[in-house]
């Protein structure tokens, strides 16, 4: 029985590990293998059958909790509001249905195993341990991105990738093949980006509570690596996430320090800020900021859609139809996932609205709960790494209203898991020996 209990971690494990490279594996292997749909499903199917086994052996062990019930019951009845709506909307083209409940519930099927995984799990556990894994996994994508930036575009080619196999072999701005952006193991740059946001921002923080001088520089070395390649991504949502997040936890660790110094130094400050928005104003019509910022090329037309103007337009169309039909028009009509309708979809460009969109101000008030519920539960926490999840949630807050950025598996599986974990793992252990990696 020891060994069954320990199934739920282990499998949560190998999906902390395997989702970062799940594309890189899904397209190079099944050439040698074939079944790419399988492949891609798989993860799925592999995560729906450890849920379900997870919350079993939790009621028959008799380990739950009442989080755990709140955990299971939201997850319920969000799965229940996606079936429903797919049920009205009979007409909703099947394969986007699927995917957009499968995209959707995920999220909370992640916390759900992490939770119960921990509840299950006998004896201590060093929640230290799980910390070096996920800094590991990223620290290694993370470099094989920078590596990336210097090969040929079409490297990836050889490895199974290409539009007709569903996964574009190379990114650039503005398809411009003189401005590249890598993507790593992940599907695109967006998700990178997104995804070492929380490794960073955990290394930020250990480096600034590290002790020992080689910790430090290990510390520093890595976190330089992971901002190196979240710039390269060119992703701007992930700049400002990281930006931000690395800002949180600079505030949690020195906020009365800074607070001090603003209180007396607030005019260099306010120069700071005024010189920076001089710059970001002169600089403007240059072709470094119309590239790398803007993300439009110096020679398009005034009137033409940028980057920045398809944002505004496609969050106003998907607040528009939340208006137009508010109880939801059903799962895979929005988001990434509705680009596979032949009749189209509706691309919001914001993971919330997205939600709204399909399946309702319900399905989105049950989805805002979750997340509520779970950070209050962080937020009462006294540990590093909980403070950690909870400067990188408001990051993904932040990458979530300008993209669809739960939906990529691999920062789906990152934070959700964790913190599933850490809700029980952190509250379990002493405050001086949470996360302690160093």
């Amino acid at each position: 029985m020891i060994v069954l209990r320990r199934i739920s971690l282990w499998a949560a494990l190998t999906l902390l590990i395997y989702m970062p490279f799940h594309v890189f594996l899904a397209q190079s292997l099944s050439l040698l293998t074939g079944g790419l749909e399988i492949w891609k499903i798989g993860k799925d199917v592999f995560l729906a059958i450890v849920v379900v086994f997870t919350i079993c052996l939790v009621w028959q062990q008799r380990v739950w909790d009442r989080l755990f019930l709140w955990l299971v019951g939201l997850t319920a009845v969000y799965l229940f509001v996606h079936i429903l709506l797919w049920w009205l909307n009979s007409n909703i083209y099947q394969e986007s249905a699927l995917l957009g409940i499968v995209y959707n519930t995920r999220l909370p099927a992640f916390l759900v195993l992490g939770y119960g995984a921990m509840r299950l799990y006998p004896g201590k556990f060093a929640f230290s341990s799980i910390v070096k894994l996920i800094l590991v996994v990223s620290t290694i994508v993370a470099g094989l991105g920078v590596v990336q930036y210097f090969l040929p575009s079409d490297i990836l080619t050889h490895l199974g990738y290409g539009l007709e196999r569903g996964t574009r072999p190379a990114f650039f701005i503005e398809d411009n093949p003189d401005l590249p952006r890598i993507m790593s193991t992940l599907r695109e740059p967006n998700a990178l980006g997104a995804y070492l946001i929380l490794p960073a921002a955990a290394l930020l923080a250990f480096f600034l509570k590290a002790q020992a001088s080689r910790v430090r520089y290990m510390f520093a070395l890595s976190l330089v690596l992971h901002l190196t390649a979240i710039f390269l991504t060119f992703s701007r949502s992930a700049w400002l996430g990281a930006a931000l997040a690395l800002g949180l936890v600079v505030w949690w660790r020195f906020g009365r320090i800074v607070l001090h110094w603003l209180r007396r130094f607030w005019p260099v400050a306010a120069g700071l800020v005024l010189v920076i928005l001089g710059l970001a104003v002169a600089l403007r019509d240059t072709a470094f900021f119309q590239r790398y910022i803007v993300h439009s090329e110096p020679t398009e037309q005034v009137a033409d859609l940028d980057s920045n103007d398809l944002h505004l337009l496609l969050a106003k169309e998907g607040l528009e139809g939340i208006a137009d039909k508010p109880f939801g028009h059903g799962p895979g009509t929005a988001g990434l996932v509705s680009i596979r309708n032949p009749e189209g979809g509706q691309l919001t460009e914001n993971y919330y609205i997205q939600i709204g969109y399909e399946v309702g101000v319900i399905g989105l008030a049950v989805f805002v709960a979750l997340n509520v519920l779970v950070y209050i539960r962080l937020r009462r926490l006294n540990s590093d790494f909980a403070a950690v999840l909870g400067v990188s949630f408001w990051a993904y807050v932040l990458t979530n209203m300008l993209l669809h950025t739960w939906s990529n598996e691999a920062v789906a599986a990152q934070w959700w898991l964790l913190a599933g974990m850490a809700l029980v793992v952190l509250l379990r252990a002493r405050p001086a020996a949470d996360t302690d990696v160093a």
